[in-house]
C-alpha cells in the first residue's frame, strides 16, 4: 500500500469513528469552553512542545492520536503492547531518572512507584471547566485509585470478572453460580487469564479467594485443573469454538468483539452467589515526573478527562464512562453497566491493592502453585 492510499484509509477509519461515537466531533466543539488565561498559556506551551509521547492498550492507538491531534495540533507517539511491558519500561525508566514516556494508560498496579514519588499531581494540573466542574462526574466527584486524590485518576468504570460459557455445550441452569463451576462436566474444561501475570488474571483470582475462600479458589483453579492463557481474545475463541466450556477473566472488549461477528454461543453467566468487581480497566492516568513534554501532557490530561476523550476511550474499550455527560455506547456490553442498589467489589481503590490484593493474592498463587 502506497503512502498516500494509507493516509487515506486511515483518514476514512477516524471519519467513521467521528461520525459513531456519539457525537464526538460535535463535542470537540466546546471541549475547551470557559478556558481561562492559564489554560491558554498551557495549550500555547504544549503547541509549542509539538508532540507527546503516551503509552497504552493497543486499542487506543487510533482514536486517541487522530482524536486528539484533530482537537490541539498536538501529535502523539502512541506505544501500544502489553500491559506488563508499559509497567516494567515505566518503573525503569523513572528509578533511573531518564523518563521518555509523557503520560501512561494503566490501572492500580503502579500503586508502589506511586508511594515513592515518581509521578506529578494531576489534581494541580486539571484546568478545564468541563473538567473541574463535579456535576459532570458520577457522584459528583473524581474518583483516584490512591488515598491522596492526586496522582490516578480513574476515568471509566465498569462490572468486571463475569465469567463467559459456551452455550452449546453448557445447558441452561448448569452455571448459575460461581460454585458450579466445580461440578464434575467442567473439570479440565475451564480456561483463565493466567493470575500469575496480573490483569485480569489478578483480578478474577482475588475476587474468588476474597469472596469465597482459598479452599474454594484451590478446588477450582487445581482441582478442576484449569488451563490458563495469557491471551483473552485467544479464550474468547477456545469458548467460541467449543475447545472450552468456560472463560474466566475475558474483558468486556473480546466478548463484545465476539458478539458483534454475529457468534451467538459465547454467553455470559450470572452468577447469584457474587456480581463481579468493579473496575477501571486502563482508565488510570499517570503523569511521570521528569517527562520531556510536561505542558503537551497537561493539556492531553485534560482533553482525556473532557466529553471527546472519554467518549473515544468509551468507544475504543467497550467500557462506560464516569462522565455523565457521555453516553453508552451502544457497542458496550449492559452486563459491564453498574446496577443500581448492587454492591461490588471495588479493586480499584489504594485500600484493596495494599491491604486485601496483596494478601490474597499471596496465599493464591501459594495454592494453585505460582509464584
Amino acid at each position: 500500500m502506497n503512502q498516500s492510499v494509507a493516509t487515506l484509509c486511515r483518514a476514512f477509519i477516524m471519519a467513521a469513528f467521528l461520525l459513531t461515537a456519539g457525537g464526538f466531533s460535535a463535542w470537540a466543539q466546546d471541549w475547551q469552553a470557559g478556558a481561562n488565561a492559564d489554560w491558554q498559556r498551557t495549550l500555547a506551551a504544549g503547541k509549542k512542545e509539538g508532540r507527546l509521547s503516551v503509552a497504552g492498550p493497543p486499542e487506543l492507538a487510533i482514536p486517541i492520536t487522530d482524536g486528539f491531534l484533530h482537537d490541539t495540533g498536538i501529535e502523539i507517539e502512541y506505544l501500544g503492547g502489553e500491559a506488563r511491558d508499559r509497567s516494567s519500561r515505566l518503573g525503569r525508566e523513572a528509578r533511573s531518572k531518564n523518563v521518555t514516556l509523557d503520560f501512561v494508560f494503566s490501572g492500580g498496579v503502579e500503586l508502589p512507584l506511586v508511594k515513592e514519588g515518581f509521578f506529578e499531581d494531576e489534581s494541580a494540573r486539571l484546568i478545564l471547566p468541563g473538567v473541574t466542574d463535579m456535576k459532570n462526574w458520577s457522584g459528583g466527584v473524581y474518583k483516584w485509585v490512591d488515598n491522596t486524590k492526586q496522582f490516578m485518576l480513574q476515568t471509566h468504570a465498569y462490572i468486571s470478572t463475569v465469567p463467559i460459557y459456551d452455550g452449546d455445550t453448557v445447558k441452561p441452569g448448569e452455571l448459575t453460580a460461581w460454585k458450579d463451576l466445580l461440578k464434575p462436566q467442567f473439570k479440565g474444561k475451564i480456561v483463565a487469564y493466567d493470575p500469575r501475570s496480573g490483569g485480569p488474571g489478578v483480578q478474577t483470582a482475588s475476587y474468588i479467594g476474597s469472596q469465597f475462600g482459598m479452599d474454594f479458589l484451590k478446588s477450582l483453579y487445581v482441582g478442576q485443573e484449569i488451563v490458563y492463557s495469557l491471551s483473552s481474545r485467544q479464550m474468547a475463541e477456545w469458548v467460541a469454538r467449543g475447545v472450552y466450556m468456560v472463560g474466566l477473566g475475558v474483558p468486556a472488549a473480546d466478548y463484545a468483539t465476539m458478539r458483534d461477528a454475529g457468534i451467538t454461543n459465547v454467553m455470559l453467566a450470572s452468577p447469584t452467589d457474587g456480581p463481579g468487581t468493579l473496575t477501571g480497566g486502563f482508565s488510570v492516568v499517570l503523569m511521570p515526573k521528569g517527562a520531556p513534554h510536561p505542558n503537551a501532557a497537561t493539556v492531553f490530561l485534560n482533553w482525556f478527562a473532557s466529553r471527546p476523550g472519554a467518549a473515544a476511550y468509551s468507544k475504543a474499550m467497550k467500557t462506560g464512562s464516569r462522565r455523565t455527560d457521555v453516553p453508552l455506547d451502544p457497542s458496550i456490553p449492559a452486563y459491564t453497566v453498574p446496577k443500581p442498589g448492587v454492591t461490588y467489589q471495588d479493586q480499584y481503590t489504594e485500600d484493596w491493592l495494599t491491604n486485601v490484593r496483596a494478601k490474597v493474592m499471596e496465599q493464591a498463587l501459594q495454592a494453585i502453585g505460582g509464584k
